[in-house]
């Protein structure tokens, strides 16, 4: 059954147009756009993508920051049945050229300050480039169309956005999202998270990325609430935003909590609107316990993959977050509504309450497939069920842990070690600012266990004393050999460490 009828992305915004035309769908800046001027633009757009030759079915690769355009972009693809490829402002040439290859794109959407000559180049080897000119005279052609309604046949099952997943091992896989898809997600973020029309959602994580468009912006357009965008995070003037902007939620990762917490106090923090806000990835339990108290910002966890679509494991807000009492981590949360978890062995079969295993999930709204690659999506999709890689355990009371990507698990002389378990033990050092805990190959042990750490400014500390501090929480053989100091680390656009860019570098 299909949550919004025959409802599409497009379809859903001139719904809102409709019902709220004043409202504010978007707040950018000093820029205001309303549900119906939002409409109107989209209207425009795809118009001019209609001119261009983009077709019911046509991928459009879009290489854009946060901004109105990438909101435009993506309703305008659905208005007209194309499919949008977000990508990834950092992209390289040969990445951009695989995903532009791989997806087929007949349509390139840019703006020119994320351009270089090398991508220019590649993009216009494959004759497909749309240039965003960011200029008057391309605003001006856009405003000479008709910004009256997109009439298309759409549906609910055709698909709305392809997502490449990041590959470390393989090429990324485009995962394929319909339009049903997305307007579930919404749907049930604004359940678990108790969202109304009267919301105000600061979003500052890339819109190209998975928890901007399913957990947040999907929410506020079927809620008919507002979006405040923010270009990218910046904890300098996060308060002075919130002071001017009054969102009254938003979602966060690991990294912006934390520098959130080493800022001096500002002014305006201690009167903030903010009530809550969503976090993914691994934040240490101290960490949201000073978070809550000195913001006074309720947090709760989601745990969704880009295949899984909508959040599969949520915190709820009605409960404190659970702590396991041996490693002092908090839980990532209970089952979604409507949504199965089951923690299983090699084998297939499920584990009792605090074994750990592969985390396999099932729920109303997953993805289509992987583009062009069957092989791929039916060793991911099984009998209803998606195998997420992730390894994580259950109490009795149904509350969910996050041990480690399976990927990222640490096989030492017979032992599976969590680097989640370490790093949280290593976070808790005063000196260190972050860490980063990965398996490198060991002659005798399989692997050996090596702690890459970021230390704060002025501060000094010897391995030896860290071997000592990590070996009184630890047992023997989890307690990292080697200790490697480094300014920074490789991360991903929303502040994950690229584990894979460290093994084997000494």
């Amino acid at each position: 059954m299909l949550t919004h009828g025959r409802h599409t992305t497009y379809t859903m915004l001139e719904k809102q147009s409709i019902k709220n035309p004043a409202k504010e769908f978007l707040v950018f800046g000093n820029e205001s756009y309303s549900y119906a001027k939002m409409y109107q633009r989209v209207n425009q757009l795809a118009r001019w993508f209609e001119q261009k030759g983009i077709r019911k079915g046509d991928t459009v690769a879009g290489f854009l920051s946060n901004s109105p355009l990438f909101y435009e972009t993506w309703f305008a693809c659905g208005a007209i049945g194309a499919i949008l490829l977000p990508v990834n402002t950092a992209a390289t040439a040969s990445e951009l050229d695989y995903f532009l290859e791989h997806s087929e794109s007949k349509g390139f959407l840019y703006e020119p300050d994320l351009i270089n000559d090398m991508h220019i180049e590649t993009a216009n080897q494959k004759d497909l480039v749309f240039c965003q000119q960011n200029d008057a005279d391309w605003y001006k052609e856009l405003s000479s169309l008709s910004n009256e309604k997109i009439t298309c046949d759409v549906s609910p099952d055709d698909v709305a956005g392809i997502m490449y997943t990041s590959g470390t091992t393989a090429k990324p896989k485009g995962v394929l999202i319909t339009h049903e898809n997305y307007l579930f997600a919404g749907h049930s973020s604004i359940l678990y998270q108790q969202l109304n029309s009267d919301d105000r959602y600061l979003i500052f994580l890339p819109l190209f990325h998975v928890n901007s468009q399913y957990y947040t912006s999907m929410a506020m357009l079927i809620c008919g609430g507002t979006i405040v965008l923010e270009k990218r995070f910046s904890s300098s003037t996060f308060w002075d935003t919130v002071e001017k902007h009054k969102p009254t939620v938003t979602s966060m990762v690991a990294t912006t909590i934390k520098m959130l917490l080493e800022k001096p106090e500002h002014p305006a923090e201690a009167t903030n609107s903010l009530r809550q806000a969503g976090y993914g990835l691994f934040v240490t339990t101290p960490n949201l316990q000073a978070f809550q108290q000195r913001f006074d910002i309720k947090l709760f966890q989601w745990y969704g993959l880009t295949e899984s679509v909508t959040t599969n494991i949520v915190t709820p807000l009605y409960e404190d977050m659970a702590v396991d009492p041996e490693t002092g981590i908090s839980a990532i949360g209970k089952p979604a509504l409507g949504h199965q978890v089951r923690i299983l062995d090699e084998e297939g079969n499920e584990l009792p309450p605090n074994q750990v295993g592969q985390i396999v999930v099932a729920g109303p709204s997953l993805m289509k497939g992987y583009y062009k690659n069957p092989e791929a999506t039916a060793q991911t999709l099984q009998n209803g069920w998606l195998f997420t890689g992730d390894n994580g355990y259950a109490n009795e009371d149904g509350f969910i842990w996050f041990v480690d990507r399976n990927k990222d698990m640490i096989k030492r002389a017979g032992e599976n070690i969590s680097s989640i378990e370490i790093e949280n033990i290593l976070s808790s050092h005063p000196a260190i600012q972050a860490c980063a805990v990965v398996g490198e190959p060991d002659p005798l042990r399989e692997e050996a266990v090596i702690a890459y750490v970021k230390l704060y400014e002025g501060k000094e500390v010897e391995a030896e004393e860290l071997h000592e501090f990590c070996a009184k929480d630890l047992s023997y053989f989890k307690v990292p050999q080697e200790f490697r100091f480094i300014d920074d680390f490789p991360r991903t656009s929303i502040g994950k460490i690229q584990k894979n860019l460290l093994r084997g570098n000494p």
